[in-house]
């Protein structure tokens, strides 16, 4: 069953000559219990998406279309229903957990705070909870912990406490956004670890946002590549690394490390800004498949087998978990190997 549907999600910025559009026709559905990857480069609309779920978008921007999370659409509700289902329906991991937490407050109290907000229980309780909530996230003595500030943590312990508060409420959907960044690589994988085990224990939903592939291999059930504010490929995990049809998604798998002495493949270019995008498709000037029809239209997210048997799709598609989705007019060629 669907828990959060994203439907011609538009997120655009405000600006003195007009409006910006950086996130564009952002069709998506994350399940209930599901870890559903986001990747690509910086820049791609990852987080912006993130913080529009959230109903925390920067005062500049807005977003259009429809969030639809548990039958209702967020971006029609109000700040105060908005408040209720952030932190309790909705959570989220921020990229630095060292400027997330407030400097001038105990980690006890910040994660404490969540639950009296939410719960509506009693300080002394919020407190207990909160003690059993750093046990869980594998925080050693944490009776001690909870009357610290975050500057006496290391950035592993700061990234635990960010994940106690997220889960404090047991949330339906987590938002973990770059969760390993700025860690060393074995506190990388505890931390991966301790969220596979809480999403497990509390059946929850996890939208994980990344730009490392290996990651999202490893804990993901489903992946969107997103490039230029637009979704270019959906698919099954295992289905994504074993037939990549999109260029960006190929130049992205050919950008991984492989042996030692092997040269890296880097993509050409950079991301374009949100007001300089090439005409047609808007990965076509770094492409190295491109043609000259690709930049005549750009090309709409259509399931590959529509694609492959050449047939005309010009309506929104409700996606499927199951079916493979493509941004591409060569996607049926499959001029690449691994």
């Amino acid at each position: 069953m669907s828990l959060l549907t994203l439907r011609s999600l538009d997120i655009s910025f405000r600006s003195t000559n007009g409006s910006i559009k950086v996130v564009s026709d952002l069709n998506l559905e994350i399940e209930e219990a599901e870890v559903f990857g986001l990747v690509g480069e910086s820049g791609c609309g990852k987080t912006l998406t993130a913080l529009s779920i959230m109903g925390i978008l920067p005062q500049n921007a807005f977003a259009e279309g429809e969030i639809i999370f548990k039958g209702n659409n967020l971006l029609t509700l109000d700040r105060e229903s908005m408040r209720k289902l952030r932190g309790k329906e909705l959570s989220m991991i921020f990229q630095e957990p060292a400027t997330s937490l407030n400097p001038v407050l105990t980690v006890g109290y910040q994660v404490a705070e969540v639950l009296t907000t939410h719960m509506g229980i009693s300080k002394k309780e919020a407190i207990n909870t909160t003690i059993e909530l750093l046990k869980a996230v594998k925080i050693p003595s944490p009776e001690i912990r909870i009357k610290e500030y975050p500057h006496q943590l290391s950035g592993g312990m700061k990234q635990r406490v960010m994940i106690a508060m997220s889960i404090a409420c047991k949330p339906s959907l987590l938002i973990a956004d770059e969760p390993t960044t700025a860690l060393d690589v074995t506190i990388q994988a505890q931390i991966l670890e301790l969220l596979q085990r809480l999403r497990e224990d509390m059946k929850m939903a996890v939208l994980l946002i990344t730009h490392d592939l290996g990651i999202i291999a490893e804990n993901a059930q489903r992946v969107g590549i997103m490039y230029a504010g637009r979704l270019m490929e959906l698919a099954d995990v295992s289905e994504l690394f074993n037939n990549p049809r999109h260029p960006y998604t190929i130049g992205l798998l050919e950008s991984l490390p492989e042996e030692k002495g092997t040269p890296l493949k880097p993509i050409p270019g950079f991301v374009p800004e949100p007001d300089r995008l090439p005409p047609g498709c808007k990965f076509s000037d770094r492409c190295r498949f491109a043609i000259p029809q690709c930049k005549e239209k750009e090309p709409e997210l259509i399931p590959l087998s529509i694609a492959s048997n050449n047939s005309n799709h010009s309506s929104l598609i409700t996606h499927h978990s199951s079916l493979h989705f493509v941004r591409c007019i060569r996607a049926s060629e499959k001029l690449w190997h691994f």
